[in-house]
Parts: structure tokens; sequence; C-alpha cells
């Protein structure tokens, strides 16, 4: 009994009589905050106002009622967030020609562009992708000072710089 008592005071003087000791030591685990994410809200995009112009030449395929927006297919160049677009069609409602403000073409040429005048200032008139003809320039820093002007096929160079010279000549409010 004596040994047995001796070995219960042994025990006891080794846990170091605090009953709350262990062999391994503690632990923590790291939980990761779900409450915090890394990604930033997007950008608010401002709208550009219409451009206070438009072409007085247009192709003899427009119509003279211009249809309702909602009833405009609208494209790569026509549906970019922030820009500003008018769009001349036909009877159908098939877009002719589009005047985009606060953009630059979202595609490149497919050809060398050939400098133009465009209300005082220079301009790229090219070929864009699907028979697309195009031009574009901006009058200043900001984004809504870019403007592309887009002839949708059967289109000439010639008939769209006839265009857009035509801006120059005559600038109204659409």
């Amino acid at each position: 009994m004596k040994r047995l008592l001796l070995a219960g005071v042994l025990l006891a003087a080794c846990t170091g009589g605090d009953g709350g000791s262990t062999l391994l030591p503690p632990t923590t685990a790291l939980v990761p905050d779900v409450s915090t994410t890394t990604t930033e809200p997007p950008p608010t995009v401002v709208a550009c106002d219409p451009a206070a112009f438009v072409p007085t030449v247009l192709p003899d395929r427009v119509a003279d009622d211009r249809p309702a927006t909602r009833d405009v297919p609208f494209d790569r160049y026509t549906i970019i967030s922030g820009t500003s677009t008018s769009v001349w069609s036909q009877e159908d409602g098939t877009p002719v020609v589009g005047l985009i403000r606060g953009s630059l073409p979202p595609v490149q040429w497919l050809e060398t562009p050939e400098r133009i005048t465009v209300r005082e200032v220079d301009a790229a008139l090219g070929q864009l992708p699907d028979g697309v003809w195009g031009v574009a320039w901006f009058e200043g820093p900001d984004r809504c000072d870019e403007y592309t002007i887009v002839l949708y096929p059967p289109a000439t160079a010639a008939e769209l710089q006839s265009i857009a010279e035509s801006l120059v000549e005559g600038e109204r409010q659409p």
C-alpha cells in the first residue's frame, strides 16, 4: 500500500499538480476572415452626353424616320458602356451610320488608316472587320472627347469621308 501511495505522490508531482497540463503544446488554428474580400467594386461609368453635331451628308439608304433606340440592333461599336450613340438606319431598322461619343473603335484597323480632317482635327479613316468602315478622332483629353463614326456595308471609304467631313460644314443638334 505504501508503494501505491508513493506512486500516486510521484505522479502528482510530475504532472505539476494543476491537473490541466498536457504532453502536447497548445495549437492555434488560423481561420480566414470571410467578411473581408480583395475585390474592388467596379468603377462608376459616367455616360457622355450626345454629340452636339450630326452629319449633314448621309447615304441614300438612310430612312427619313429614325426608329426608336430600342429597335436598333446594337453591336460592338455602339454598345460600349458610357458612350452616347446616334444611329441612322434603313426603314427596317438596320443600322447604316453610327456616331459614337465616348469611345474609339474597340477593334483594330484591318488596314493602315488614312489621315483625314474632321472638325478641324486629324482623324483616322479605315476599314474595320466585317466590311464596316470607321473614322476615329479625339478633340481633347477626356474620354467623352473621343468620337467614332461607323458606316455599315455596303460602304466605301469615299462615302464615309464625305459623311465625316460634313460634321464641320453644318453643326446642329440631333
